[in-house]
């Protein structure tokens, strides 16, 4: 509530004022010539225009953050409440996908590069983020579009806070219940018949109140879900003849012999024709038949349908439910230590192993890639101290971290281990050098050309593991001292990123290239075979991996791939300065004014195991003194030069680059009252995102 009174007026009294963070809030008070007794009350309207700022923003408040039906229960999608936010997901929208809070643009802003805050503490970590609460614990939502006040930064000018509600004097809490099951759904797949396997039981709870009245408070939430998604495995396998080699009834679409050629007899003419014998009868003699290839042929799951072609293509179809056991735990304490000083401090935390249910197909080889953790923590305090009616410190720490990590069953027996499936050979153990790559099954993919993904035999898909930490603090000092509402503050974050991501687990592919009757762009719906190729263990690259990018370095490529690779622990160090002025120039003129500083360190590595910029005045060592051939001399008579090798971190210059002295973002903005309906605004900003750190890209900008 807010009172107005003077001597010679009567009081004046606005009630159920709804203030939300972060907003600019104009009260109008009418005073009236009459008795001191006298007072006028009036009940507040929703505040729809904010007159004081030239920043644009939405605010979700309680009321619609529980009424509206949430698909996903995730707050930070109720950013798109807003016309300016444009999702670019690709369906990975729920609390526990730790890329689905972050995949918007908001007012034309760079994907990914918005500030997440969950109470003021950011929750995210590069491009990905940490701790989601659920609707249920959330007092409102804010979303920022163009950030004019110098506070906000670490982003393209773009934030969405998300305000948790906290316990008063009172004693509130609500649950609820939703269900889906899988007689109410529509069919997965009509053309397969398999059904929606989707099912999800959810529950969950809050409650608050006071712990000492008018001094301690708490407030706790859970959500519980039982979700079970459909999926399905296609794939396409061989019959039981061609198990043995015998390819005498494998047809092409028209009803004629799809003959198989012998890889090993391959000719090539001066004049680049291709010539290869085919297999007599279309049987591959059983002494060309490798060894490892007829001990996981007979171990490959039978077909359960006739396929949809010739080709048997996904001749094996079965459901493969995932389950989403997900969890979300909060608790927040608040702390009225005076009337000068509040403290609050929160933990959460989030946990969902997410399980693949059974297997299937009862065979020892077959290892779905669907398994993961996805687990969040968060942990927030903050402290508000009041200097003078006019002057607030406040002070904000917190730590955060994630787990997004694959999950393979690693039990298996040791005849399909790498050391039991190539007892002679150690050629894989380079691939496994670091601890951090688990060792499953050898994978062996056979490929159709007509169906997408392969015929995984041990570990399909790829492997990712990322377990990130993050911690922050701030310190903050605003003051109003006449028509000047002043702030100034720091902002220091430090993360690392421990990441690693392979795109296609260990192991070899195969499809019809090798048996075709060439190799120069040979038809595959008319000659060759897949699983002859895996036969007779002829490894070439396959032609969806070279669909796909050439070297099968793409996500499933199923390409042969022994990728050697380290899980470093990237570190990263953020410092933020800013100044800010909101000047009330005249009754109606209001202008922002700001300054806001930032340093970005360089990446770093513990051991020194990132590269630095490439740099071509410095010799490479392994060409020097190479003479050139006489075919390729012709063409250049000058002298070679050899530079332009790969430099690395080292302890002199561990970074991945210079980090430089920082950056200067100037601020300035303008909003002009016409009357309380109408106001102009206009703003100038820049804006340095950071470098967004990922396994396989980075990106940076610097927009105004």
């Amino acid at each position: 509530n807010l009172t107005v009174e003077h001597a010679g007026f009567s009081k004046f009294v606005l009630e159920n004022i709804n203030v939300p963070s972060r907003a600019d809030l104009t009260l109008d008070a009418t005073l009236k010539p009459g008795e001191v007794i006298e007072t006028i009350s009036v009940v507040a309207e929703a505040a729809t225009l904010q007159l004081n700022t030239a920043k644009l923003e939405t605010t979700v408040d309680q009321k619609l953050t529980q009424s509206l039906p949430q698909l996903y229960r995730n707050p930070f999608l109720l950013a798109q409440l807003d016309p300016s936010v444009e999702s670019t997901s690709w369906g990975e929208d729920n609390p526990y996908d730790t890329w689905a809070s972050n995949n918007l643009r908001i007012g034309g802003s760079g994907q990914f590069t918005n500030d997440l805050q969950v109470d003021g503490s950011p929750s995210g970590i590069s491009v990905k983020t940490g701790y989601v609460p659920s609707p249920d614990m959330v007092q409102e939502v804010n979303v920022l579009q163009n950030a004019v006040d110098a506070e906000y930064g670490h982003s393209s000018g773009s934030a969405i806070s998300v305000v948790m509600k906290a316990g008063t004097n009172e004693y509130h809490g609500s649950a609820f219940a939703q269900y889906a099951r899988p007689y109410w759904n529509a069919l997965e797949n009509r053309v397969y018949r398999t059904e929606n396997q989707t099912r999800n039981n959810m529950f969950g709870f809050t409650f608050g109140g006071r712990i000492l009245k008018d001094r301690l408070f708490n407030f706790a939430g859970f959500e519980l879900w039982n979700k079970v998604e459909p999926g399905a495995l296609y794939n396409s396998v061989p019959t039981d003849l061609e198990r043995s080699g015998d390819f005498s009834q494998s047809l092409t679409d028209d009803g004629a012999l799809r003959p198989i050629y012998d890889p090993w007899s391959t000719q090539t003419a001066p004049d680049g024709t291709v010539t290869r014998t085919p297999f007599g009868n279309n049987r591959i003699p059983s002494s060309q038949i490798a060894p490892v290839a007829a001990r996981y042929i007979g171990q490959l799951w039978k077909p359960n349908g006739p396929g949809i072609d010739a080709l048997r293509t996904n001749n094996y179809v079965v459901s493969t439910p995932i389950k989403y056991p997900y969890k979300n735990f909060s608790d927040r304490v608040d702390y009225i230590v005076s009337d000068k000083l509040r403290i609050y401090g929160r933990a959460s935390v989030t946990r969902t192993p997410v399980q693949v249910v059974g297997n299937p197909t009862g065979s020892p080889i077959y290892m779905s890639d669907r398994g993961a953790d996805y687990n969040m923590t968060s942990y927030a305090g903050d402290a508000t101290y009041t200097v003078s009616p006019s002057t607030i410190l406040n002070f904000h720490g917190g730590y955060h971290n994630f787990r997004d990590t694959s999950h393979f069953a690693t039990e298996f027996a040791d005849e399909w281990s790498w050391e039991g499936v190539f007892p002679n050979s150690d050629f894989y153990k380079v691939v496994f050098a670091d601890p951090g790559i688990p060792k499953l099954i050898p994978r062996m993919s056979v490929c159709n050309p007509n169906a997408f993904p392969c015929t995984h035999m041990g570990p399909g898909g790829g492997l990712w593991h990322e377990t990130p930490h993050a911690w922050e603090f701030s310190a903050k000092l605003a003051q109003q001292r006449g028509s000047h509402y002043l702030k100034t503050g720091v902002d220091i974050r430090r993360n690392t990123t421990d990441s690693l991501l392979l795109l296609v687990n260990p192991g070899f592919g195969f499809d019809p290239q090798p048996t075709a009757d060439t190799y120069v762009n040979p038809n595959l719906l008319l000659s060759g075979d897949a699983y002859a190729t895996f036969l007779l263990g002829a490894i070439a690259p396959t032609a969806v991996a070279t669909d796909w990018g050439s070297n099968g370095n793409n996500w499933d490529s199923g390409a042969t791939g022994f990728p050697v690779s380290i899980k470093p622990k990237v570190q990263r160090r953020f410092y933020g300065f800013y100044l800010n002025d909101d000047w009330k120039a005249t009754r109606n003129l209001t202008l922002n004014l700001g300054l806001r500083y930032e340093w970005e360190s360089p990446y770093q590595d513990e051991q020194n195991r990132v590269t630095r910029a490439l740099d071509l005045d410095a010799a490479i060592p392994e060409l020097q003194g190479v003479t050139m051939p006489a075919d390729v001399a012709q063409f250049y008579k000058g002298t070679w030069k050899m530079t332009g090798a790969f430099q690395f971190a080292s302890d002199e210059h561990p970074g991945s680059w210079d980090g430089g002295w920082g950056t200067i973002s100037p601020r300035i903005g303008a909003a002009y009252r016409l009357n309380d309906k109408t106001v102009i605004r206009g703003a100038y900003g820049r804006y340095v995102t950071c470098l967004l750190y990922t396994s396989d890209a980075a990106d940076e900008e610097d927009s105004v």
